[in-house]
C-alpha cells in the first residue's frame, strides 16, 4: 500500500509511521424481524442495516509483535486476544491463510459494548480487512465475509459495510440505496440490556400468525419522517419487558421529540431519525440537557451506500 487509502479497501489508511489505520463503524437496525429459532440454535432475521457515523478505530501495527490493545472506553472491553472478538477475528485470520500471527492491534473504542449497535462486530470485521491488507495474505471479500461468520452473526455485514437489508443469521446481504440523506439521533443509556435474556423472552412469547410483510425497498424511497412512523422491530417489546426502565425511558423521550423512538437491535441504544443535521443536533442537545443523567445523546448521519465510512 502506497500512503493514503487502498484501491482495494477505501476504508483502508496508510499512515506516515507505516501503520494501517481503519474506521469501524456502529450500524443501527431500521426495523428487525425475528424468526423461529433454528435447529442450529439460531433465530433468521430480516433487518435493514445501515452504518453510521459513530466508529471506533483500529491501527495495525506491521512491523510489531502479536498483541491487543485496547484504548479509549474500556470498560469490559477484554485485552487478551482470546477473549476479545478483534483477537479471534485475527487468529482465525492468520490460520486460514497459513500463516503466524503477527502485528500490534490497536483497538480505540467509542462505541459502548452491549448496546445493540454492533461495536464488537464492526471491530471484528475491520481487523480482517486491516490485517489482510498489511500482510497480503490475499483473501477475497467473499473469503473474509465467510471467516465472518463463524465470528458472529453480525460480522459479515461490516465488510462491504453498506446499507442492506439482511436475512438468514445476517449473512445473506441485499444492498439497499435510499433516497433522502438521513440523520439519527443515538440514545445511549448507561446500563446495557442482556441480548441471552431478549430473545429467551422472545422465545417464550406468543407470536401472531401472520404479520405484514416488510417492503425494504419501498420503504426505502420514503422521507426520513415515514421511514421513522414505519420502523418495527421484533425484540422492543421482550426488551422492554424484562427492563421497564428502558420503556420509560422510551416514553419520555418520545414526548420531548414528538415522534416515535426505536430499540436498536436488542438494545440498550435507541433511536430516532430526522431529515436534516441541524434538526437532529437540536435534538440532541435537548436531551443532552433534559436527560442528562439518564441517557447520552449524539447526532450522526447514515452513510449512503457509495460514501466510505470514517471519511
Amino acid at each position: 500500500m502506497k500512503h493514503g487509502t487502498s484501491p482495494n479497501c477505501p476504508r483502508l489508511r496508510l499512515q506516515p509511521d507505516g501503520s494501517i489505520t481503519i474506521a469501524a463503524p456502529a450500524k443501527l437496525n431500521l426495523g428487525l424481524r425475528i424468526f423461529e429459532v433454528r435447529e442450529d440454535g439460531y433465530h433468521p432475521i430480516e433487518s435493514w442495516f445501515v452504518p453510521i457515523s459513530f466508529y471506533d478505530t483500529i491501527r495495525i501495527i506491521p512491523q510489531a509483535a502479536f498483541e491487543l490493545s485496547v484504548t479509549g472506553q474500556t470498560t469490559a472491553i477484554p485485552e487478551k486476544l482470546t477473549d476479545n472478538l478483534v483477537g479471534k477475528a485475527a487468529l482465525a485470520l492468520f490460520k486460514a491463510g497459513g500463516q503466524q500471527p503477527r502485528g500490534r492491534i490497536v483497538l480505540h473504542k467509542i462505541i459502548p459494548p452491549g448496546g445493540g449497535l454492533g461495536g464488537g462486530s464492526s471491530d471484528a470485521a475491520a481487523a480482517l480487512l486491516a490485517l489482510n491488507a498489511a500482510f497480503s495474505l490475499g483473501m477475497s471479500a467473499a473469503d473474509l465475509e465467510a471467516l465472518a461468520l463463524s465470528l458472529g452473526s453480525d460480522v459479515p455485514f461490516f465488510i462491504p459495510c453498506r446499507s442492506a437489508v439482511c436475512r438468514g443469521r445476517g449473512e445473506i446481504m441485499e444492498p439497499l440505496d435510499f433516497s433522502y440523506t438521513i440523520y439519527a439521533v443515538l440514545l445511549i443509556p448507561p446500563q446495557g440490556v442482556s441480548t441471552r435474556l431478549v430473545y429467551e423472552y422472545f422465545d417464550r412469547s406468543p407470536q401472531p400468525e401472520l404479520r405484514p410483510t416488510l417492503r425494504w425497498s419501498q420503504l426505502a424511497q420514503a422521507e426520513p419522517a415515514e421511514i421513522n412512523a414505519t420502523i418495527r422491530n421484533d425484540l422492543a417489546s421482550p426488551a422492554f419487558a424484562i427492563a421497564p426502565w428502558l420503556d420509560t425511558l422510551r416514553a419520555d423521550l418520545a414526548q420531548a421529540a414528538g415522534q416515535p423512538i426505536h430499540l436498536s437491535g436488542s438494545g440498550s441504544t435507541l433511536f430516532t431519525l430526522f431529515a436534516s443535521g441541524p434538526a437532529a443536533a437540536f435534538f440532541a442537545r435537548l436531551c443532552q440537557q433534559r436527560f442528562a443523567h439518564r441517557v447520552r445523546a449524539l447526532a450522526v448521519r447514515i452513510y449512503r451506500p457509495q460514501e466510505v465510512p470514517g471519511t
